[in-house]
């Protein structure tokens, strides 16, 4: 399994939307489009008494859906900060100032 590491680079705050729609984008593409021919496989597998392929399926069904994990966790961060970051009057006390 590859390692993960954290990468930082910055959009416009009006642009996390639509950045993180395109992050979900690329990995529905990469990610989750194939599942469904990986679960046929898997069971074309068990029902060949194929273990070897079979095991081989549940591991990279498992691998995807971890990615998608990973992706859905990352977007779920920076869209809860992005929402905090509107209902928090901090730029609008800063202002007055």
């Amino acid at each position: 399994m590859s390692k993960r590491v954290n990468i930082t680079y910055s959009v416009e705050f009006e642009k996390i939307l639509e950045t993180m729609r395109e992050l979900i984008n690329k990995t529905y593409v990469s990610e989750y489009r194939s599942l469904d021919k990986n679960f046929n496989e898997l069971l074309t597998a068990l029902g060949e008494e194929g273990e070897k392929e079979a095991l081989q399926k549940i591991e990279e069904i498992r691998h995807k859906l971890m990615n998608l994990d990973f992706c859905l966790n990352d977007c779920y961060d920076i869209v809860s900060d992005y929402q905090k970051k509107l209902l928090t009057p901090e730029e609008k006390n800063n202002d007055i100032g």
